[in-house]
């Protein structure tokens, strides 16, 4: 390595030899510390990509009314003071110019009262909102039963369940049925009449007259292992 210096305004030239291990050492540094700074780097991208929430559905139910010619006269949402004003408004307005996804045939709402159950799509991220369905169905009568139930099955079993009843004029669920494709336990349309069965509803409604009505959810059943099974020892 040549270094130049003047000395008394005379130039001297002078030759530095650095050892070859040194410079080897020199450029091991700085791929490390490269590395080092490229593995802060992901990791802090990682971290902010794991703090980004995704998108999650939300069920909101309303009231609806409808006159003699199947026009939608009244809107009401009856969790309105539990949600922010805004988002109560985009809902009525999503309402009142969608389109019903059930029942497909708008003379079938004819002098109607019904609940609608209309499924949004929340984009944390963006903090946008989407409809992704809106079915006139009975109402179930608590909050806490407006969204998707889940319960707690003993066993190994899980899954995610289409069940669907029928709901008399007096706000009862009839006899819940449950998709017989999947290969769910043979207990569990006791468990969902003793739970969803015992749930009361605001009954549809015909020219102010109570009808019967069918209403569906899905269900999610986790396994409770917190026992041990009922085959235990039979092989030991």
């Amino acid at each position: 390595m040549n270094q130049n210096w003047r000395l008394a305004g005379h130039p001297i030239s002078v030759k530095l030899r650095v050892p070859q291990h040194l410079i080897s050492d020199m450029k091991k540094l700085c791929i490390s510390m490269a590395l080092i700074a490229y593995s802060i780097s992901a990791s802090a991208i990682s971290q902010e990509a794991a703090s980004v929430k995704k998108p999650y559905n939300l069920i909101v139910w309303a009231d609806l009314s409808f006159d003699e010619n199947s026009q939608l006269t009244q809107i009401t949402i009856p969790e309105k003071d539990s949600l922010p004003a805004p988002f109560v408004a985009f809902v009525s307005n999503s309402i009142a110019n969608g389109t019903l996804t059930k029942p497909e045939n708008a003379a079938a709402n004819k002098q109607l009262e019904s609940g609608l159950k209309v499924i949004i799509e929340i984009d944390p991220a963006t903090s946008k909102a989407r409809v992704l369905s809106q079915d006139l169905m009975p109402r179930p009568t608590r909050a806490e039963q407006q969204s998707e139930p889940v319960f707690r099955v003993k066993g190994e079993w899980s899954g995610r369940l289409l069940v669907s009843c029928s709901i008399t004029a007096s706000g009862r669920c009839s006899k819940p049925k449950i998709d017989q494709s999947t290969n769910a336990p043979s207990e569990l349309p006791k468990i969902l009449s003793a739970t969803i069965g015992s749930w009361r509803f605001v009954p549809q409604k015909r020219a102010g007259k109570a009808v019967e009505g069918d209403f569906t959810t899905w269900v999610t059943v986790e396994a409770d292992s917190s026992m041990p099974p009922e085959e235990f020892g039979k092989h030991l």
